[in-house]
């Protein structure tokens, strides 16, 4: 039996993507007889983490409303719960997970093993912004952009302080050996995973089509973080070549718009007018995502920059056709023509003809809804991603 520590920002009733990431992995360890320690933020407003399993103990600690530094007063506290931690119970592992996370929030007094799951890096943060006017950018975009090399240096040094580090894409693990140096026998590729029993096909979608007031449309979904790089400028480029044809179809935003990004998108719909056919529905609770999924025809993640997001994971397990960029571990997913089509980052125009040809073809939308749900079935469910983590954690504390 390990004792493992995750120390995250991002935890259970939050769930962007490292709060999945940890929270599924933190249960599937624990079913596997592990002891898992969560040290997160709280949560005030929204309530307490409620782990289903009683291997899983959740610390949260209280930090300041602080945009932009928030995350750093986070893990000054948490570097000491951490201690505070070992000290009585003698933690095994701590596993964190980057960009987000500065060197100081393992301190020195720590003894244990490190273990850095790497989602995207501040280099590909940074690469995904260098084409966009500087004053166009949004505060944290500019964040990125002014103090990128400080970033990056902070970055250096938890890389260089985790004993091993799992890369969520072989795309990512380039990055780490070319972009950063880092020796490859100290990376190992774990793909993120889904949960398939949360995230499946409807039994009746014209139901759920009806509890989302979707009941007489096609629905073009995409799920995520409203930023820059996330390119919901093609998104909205796209939706309005395929209103010239198509007239009858809802473009769904779900998630959480950041520094006026939501506003600069309700502009530019706008702008296209086609501000109509555009429905933002803000944060949807985690609990809210497998229907909404379960109510669309199409996913659409148009991104710049990603790692191996969970969004498509999520699509394909709930038997929907995915039409994506070709970026980061989306192509890892993705075959395209399969279970989706592949585009390239920014072309709107690639974009609508594939959506296009998913919302007037149903039949081979349909199909690759069911190889999607196969591919994700196959390959990546939490329970084998959870072994393949255990293994890390066996390899660096037998050394």
């Amino acid at each position: 039996m390990i004792k493992v520590c995750f120390l995250t920002p991002e935890y259970l009733p939050i769930m962007g993507g490292t709060g999945s990431y940890v929270y599924y992995l933190a249960e599937n360890l624990a079913r596997l007889e592990n002891t898992v320690y969560v040290i997160t933020k709280n949560h005030h407003v929204l309530g307490k983490a409620s782990p289903s399993s009683e291997n899983v103990k959740v610390f949260q600690i209280k930090t300041p409303c602080a945009p932009l530094f928030e995350t750093i007063l986070f893990y000054m506290h948490a570097s000491r719960k951490l201690l505070e931690i070992d000290g009585k119970s003698r933690i095994d592992v701590v596993h964190v997970n980057l960009p987000l996370v500065p060197f100081f929030a393992v301190p020195r007094a720590f003894r244990g093993a490190v273990v850095a799951t790497v989602h995207t890096t501040w280099k590909g943060e940074n690469d995904a912004l260098k084409n966009e006017p500087f004053l166009e950018l949004n505060a944290n975009e500019k964040v990125v952009r002014i103090f990128n090399e400080a970033l990056r240096f902070f970055e250096r040094k938890m890389l260089e302080r985790a004993d091993r580090i799992i890369a969520v894409s072989a795309l990512t693990k380039n990055e780490l050996l070319e972009g950063y140096g880092v020796n490859a026998k100290k990376v190992q590729v774990i793909p993120n995973a889904v949960d398939i029993d949360k995230f499946k096909p409807p039994d009746e979608k014209d139901k759920v089509k009806q509890e989302w007031r979707f009941a007489d449309c096609k629905v073009v979904l995409y799920v995520g973080r409203l930023y820059r790089r996330k390119g919901l400028t093609t998104f909205l480029r796209a939706a309005s070549i395929i209103l010239r044809k198509l007239r009858n179809v809802k473009f769904v935003i779900s998630g959480r718009g950041f520094f006026g990004e939501e506003e600069r998108l309700r502009a530019l719909a706008r702008k296209l007018k086609i501000e109509e056919a555009i429905v933002f529905l803000g944060y949807v609770p985690d609990k809210a995502l497998p229907k909404l999924y379960q109510a669309a025809d199409v996913f659409v993640l148009p991104s710049i920059y990603e790692g191996m997001p969970f969004t498509v994971l999520e699509a394909l397990a709930s038997g929907l056709p995915v039409v994506a960029t070709k970026v980061g571990g989306v192509p890892e997913v993705i075959d395209d023509g399969e279970n989706g089509f592949l585009v390239s980052p920014m072309d709107h125009q690639g974009l609508a003809d594939k959506v296009l040809y998913l919302l007037e073809n149903s039949d081979h939308a349909r199909e690759m809804g069911f190889m999607g749900r196969k591919r994700v079935e196959e390959r990546f469910s939490w329970h084998e991603v959870a072994k393949q983590v255990l293994e890390v954690y066996n390899e660096v504390l037998a050394r």
